[in-house]
This record gives structure tokens, sequence and C-alpha cells, in this order.
């Protein structure tokens, strides 16, 4: 009977077309075509002023409560810019949705943001660097209907009389803002620098995932075949993330790798000045971006000293010793010296000398789903025959 079953789950992944299984995942099939469809060129990161955050392409969902109703997103939301709320948002699933459900937004760090319209804290539990995450829509070069909705919103108060009038508004300069909001972020921008580095990393570089998810599951490759599960906070604090998700650290017998141990969080490669350089995710997660970038991670801000990338084999830009070498790992570039992320060789001084945007090249969607999805598959398959 179980030999049965295990042939019927066989048959029924293999069978499933991308959006089933990205469905079977957790990720909201609909959202993600709207995403493409609202990016058919590129994906964008917002305004150079007010750059969007988070871990772009990380696979997975998370759940939350928004309006008193279950609403399930995928773990990428909000680090680029999309219309994430279509199909997701309890308003958005009606037949005639509210004009803001496809509006594009992202989340952006407010003390790095300086646009005409404030950004909006999140009331949905997402966190930056320990505090409630922040969102805009200006960044996207979208209208931002959803506070729009509200007749007293500050946004909608275009001279600094009609903004004054209004006792939860505040005049900023050339702009309105709530003025609770403003003070917020003025707060939060001021208490930057005491953050505890054991939990977000050191101050010259911090980590800069998205937390605050309660439910859910991330999968990302720990080799070039399995893929694991993991929390969807995945590397947006120092966790040792390996110790509850990887293989040989749930293993019940013999020692557990050193690395079982250590924390590490994703970090921003242009804004991390550690000792030891930050490393790009390896080649099967390539697809993970930050801001355009292949995605960067850290034990050395977390206090932890790195065995990992040594015990991976050629995995990583680290461990190649040539010119040579590097140049066949399409996300690693020479410095003169040794073979780092392409990130920190050819685009992080470019992007601060001209405060535009460094990105690399896109890769294809069908990479990002199907890479996922075929080693998923293999695992579930496993699995199933397993229980045999």
């Amino acid at each position: 009977m179980m030999q049965s079953l295990n042939v019927a789950i066989w048959l029924g992944l293999f069978a499933m077309q991308n959006g089933a299984m990205a469905a079977f995942l957790g990720v909201n099939a609909s959202h993600m075509r709207a995403h493409c469809a609202n990016n058919p060129h590129k994906t964008s990161y917002g305004k150079n002023a007010c750059r969007c955050i988070g871990i772009d392409n990380l696979q997975g969902y998370y759940a939350t409560q928004v309006n008193f109703h279950h609403t399930q997103y995928t773990a990428e939301t909000g680090a680029s810019c999309g219309a994430w709320d279509k199909g997701s948002h309890p308003e958005c699933k009606g037949a005639v949705p509210p004009q803001w459900c496809s509006q594009q937004w992202c989340y952006v760090d407010p003390c790095d943001c300086d646009l005409d319209v404030l950004p909006k804290i999140t009331t949905v539990g997402i966190k930056y660097q320990g505090r409630h995450a922040y969102y805009s829509y200006d960044t996207c070069s979208a209208m931002d209907f959803f506070s729009e909705g509200d007749g007293d919103a500050c946004v909608k108060q275009k001279s600094q009389g009609d903004c004054e009038q209004n006792a939860k508004c505040a005049w900023y300069g050339s702009r309105c803002g709530a003025s609770a909001l403003g003070a917020g972020i003025a707060k939060t921008c001021k208490e930057e620098k005491k953050k505890d580095e054991g939990e977000h990393g050191q101050e010259d570089c911090r980590c800069i995932g998205l937390g605050g998810k309660d439910i859910g599951k991330a999968f990302m490759h720990v080799n070039d075949k399995d893929v694991a599960t993991y929390s969807p906070n995945v590397g947006a604090t120092c966790q040792a993330w390996e110790m509850d998700s990887h293989p040989d650290c749930l293993k019940k017998d013999g020692e557990k790798p050193s690395w079982c141990a250590s924390k590490w969080c994703f970090v921003d490669p242009c804004k991390c000045k550690t000792k030891v350089p930050p490393k790009t995710v390896m080649p099967a997660n390539e697809a993970m971006r930050f801001q355009g970038k292949t995605a960067y991670w850290s034990y050395e801000t977390c206090g932890s000293a790195d065995t990992w990338s040594s015990s991976q084999g050629g995995e990583y830009c680290v461990t190649q010793k040539s010119e040579e070498a590097c140049s066949k790992l399409s996300k690693c570039a020479w410095s003169g010296e040794s073979c780092l992320g392409k990130a920190l060789v050819e685009i992080c001084a470019k992007q601060e000398e001209s405060g535009v945007l460094g990105v690399e090249a896109p890769l294809p969607s069908s990479t990002i789903s199907l890479g996922l999805s075929k080693a998923l598959l293999v695992t579930l398959v496993a699995f199933a025959t397993a229980q045999a």
C-alpha cells in the first residue's frame, strides 16, 4: 500500500507544471505571474535615493493575519518592486479589487530613504534589523492609493498650511507626513548604532534580511542537488541557521560539523567592511539577490569563524587560488590578489562613486523556478521512498 502511495506521489509530482509546483511549495503562483507581468524586462529595486531591501528570489512562503484573514505571501515579498498584494491580500481577491492592489511597492530602510513621500511602517509584523519594516510605493514609481484611501492621509496635503491643519501631520521641509511617522523614523535612525551586534551584525556590516515571519518555510540548496527547509526568516539576524535545517546538523549519531553552531546572516556587500570579506551564496542558490546583486552572507559580522566555505570544495570564490580558476565562476572576480564576489571587485566601488545602483545580469525566470523544483522533487521522492 505504501509503495503504491509512493508511486502516486512520484507521478503526481513529476506531472506538476511550474505554477503547480510553486503552489506546492507554498508560493502563491498567481502572485508570481502578476509579479512577472509587472516586471516584463527586468526587476526594479527602487529609486537610487531609496532602494528596496530583503532577499529577492528567496523561495518559500510565510503566513500572516490581515484584517482577521489568514493570508499567505511569498518569502521574497517586498525585496523588489512588485504588486505583492495582488492575489494575496484579502481585499485583492474580489471581482473588483481596489486600485492599490496593482500598484508596485517594496520594503525600504527609512534611514536610507530620501524621497518626497515618506515610507510607511508596516502593520503585518515584518521586521528589518530588529524594528518594524517600512514600505514605499514611491520608490517603485507607483501611487500610494493604499494610504490615499484614508481621507486624512498626510501625504494628500500638498501645502504646509493644509498639512499643519491636521493634528496628525507635520511638515518636513517640502513634504507632509504623519507626525508620529516622522518622529518614529527620526528616533529609529538615531538609535541605529545601538543595535546588538550579536543579533544584527557589526555596525559596519549589518544583517539585511527581512524577519518577523512567524509561520512559513524557505527553501535553499545545501549542495548542487539537495534542498533543505529553513525558517522564512533565514539570514535576517545572526543565528546558527543550519542547526535546525541542514541534514548534517540534524543527524542523531556522530559528531556534527563545527559550522552547525556558527552564526551568520545575509549582508550588503557594498556596506560590509569586516576584516574577512563576505561571501556569495553557492552557485545553486545564485538566483537569490540583494538589490540586484548575488546574495552575500557573513559569519564574521556575527562573531563566528567560517569553517563552512572550506568544507564545500570549489563552491565559493575564496577557495579559488588562481585567476584562471576564479574566472570559471560567473559570480566571482579576481582582485589581483584573491578571488572574491564580483560585487566586491567590480560593482560596489562604481556604485558608491556614481550613486547609481549597480546590478548583475538578471537570471532567466526559468532558472529560478525550475532549478529548485527539480531538486525539491528529488528530495520529496527520496523522503517518500524512505517511508516505505
